[in-house]
């Protein structure tokens, strides 16, 4: 079992916190999830390996920031249809 810290690295994320985690379409009119930070430039990542994390988040307890992962996938598959 991975920890937190862990699974944030093993995603290209860095252990810092996270302000914000919006769907955000990229140059090429692709839709992903982009993670924001304070002090950082904000990094994304797709629709796909952002639901993997947010499973492997929810199953070490760290149900929040899964949860907002989640919504922002939601929010990115349902822009994407329109």
């Amino acid at each position: 079992m991975f920890t937190f810290s862990e699974l944030l690295l093993d995603n290209g994320l860095p252990e810092e916190q996270i302000l914000l985690i919006e769907p955000h379409r990229n140059d090429g009119g692709i839709w992903r999830i982009k993670f924001c930070y304070d002090h950082l430039e904000a990094l994304s990542m797709n629709t796909a390996q952002a639901s993997k994390l947010a499973v492997e988040l929810h199953r070490i307890g760290q149900h929040d920031i899964a949860s907002e992962i989640d919504e922002a996938v939601g929010r990115a598959k349902h822009y994407d249809t329109m």
